[in-house]
């Protein structure tokens, strides 16, 4: 699904997205779990996306030297928006470490 987005100069570290995004969610249950995408970036940052079944959305978090209690950034969204936002969030990330 990300194939392309640039998270440059990030690294993926993680890919564990099958979601087909054809079909409706209900009918890829397997696919939705919480560690699904992850792309590391210098100065310690974090681009992570999961599902999450309490809230029953993608969460997209930005974390900081490892600091899951107090992400940078973190927002909940579907399908529909999860590819937007998470270009939205690799340039936040692209311009923090510029800055």
């Amino acid at each position: 699904m990300f194939e392309k987005l640039s998270f440059y100069p990030g690294k993926i570290t993680y890919e564990d997205f099958d979601i087909d995004i054809n079909k409706p969610l209900d009918f890829e249950d397997d696919g939705l779990k919480e560690d699904m995408f992850k792309v590391q970036y210098p100065d310690n940052f974090i681009l992570d996306i999961g599902w999450y079944s309490g809230v029953n959305k993608f969460i997209i978090y930005i974390i900081k030297d490892f600091d899951w209690d107090n992400p940078i950034k973190k927002t909940e969204c579907d399908l529909v928006d999860l590819y937007s936002k998470t270009e939205t969030y690799a340039v936040y990330i692209r311009d923090l470490l510029s800055n």
